[in-house]
């Protein structure tokens, strides 16, 4: 069942899709990221490096814009007009 879900996600027409797979390894770190951040500041009772912060919020835009045009991509490319052989 997993291995299915991943395909669904990484694969294209049957070959894995380097957008797809740079959107899912972005994700993945987003989220931990996002994680020790939100850890690190109840631990320490203080905000994280401002720089940390600023590197999470630029993954999380790199990662929308990504994931943006990915789906436009789909929509664009995907259709193709057919041409009448006359």
């Amino acid at each position: 069942m997993k291995a299915k879900l991943l395909n669904d996600l990484l694969k294209t027409n049957g070959k894995y899709s380097r957008k797809s797979i740079i959107i899912f390894v972005t994700f993945i770190f987003v989220i931990l990221l996002g994680t020790f951040i939100t850890i690190s500041d109840k631990i320490l009772q203080r905000e994280v490096n401002r720089y940390a912060i600023d590197v999470f919020n630029s993954l999380l835009l790199f990662l929308s814009v990504a994931m943006g045009l990915s789906e436009v991509s789909k929509k664009i490319v995907n259709k193709q007009v057919p041409i009448n052989e006359e």
